[in-house]
């Protein structure tokens, strides 16, 4: 089956919940006499999973670099000091 674009903007609404509650509706019936737009939700939702789980990992890493460079690098010696002595409390 080939999806319209509108077809499209409108799952990808509801899936990200930007959707009216009118076209939510719409949507939500037409997953239930639609099997193939049912289909394409599903892959559509990992797909975003997907998308989402690389994010949290990138970010994830991105803060590990920077945790690595301010209580390892000399230069940051007094933040370090400062932010561990909230934990000495």
């Amino acid at each position: 089956m080939k999806t319209s674009l509108d077809e499209m903007q409108l799952m990808e609404d509801c899936l990200l919940e930007r959707a009216s509650d009118e076209h939510r509706l719409l949507f939500e019936a037409n997953l239930l006499v639609n099997p193939a737009l049912r289909e394409d939700a599903h892959w559509q939702r990992k797909t975003y999973g997907i998308i989402s789980e690389y994010g949290r990992q990138q970010l994830r890493a991105e803060l590990e670099r920077v945790h690595h460079v301010l209580f390892t690098a000399p230069r940051h010696q007094a933040f370090r000091d400062r932010v561990l002595g909230f934990f000495r409390r």
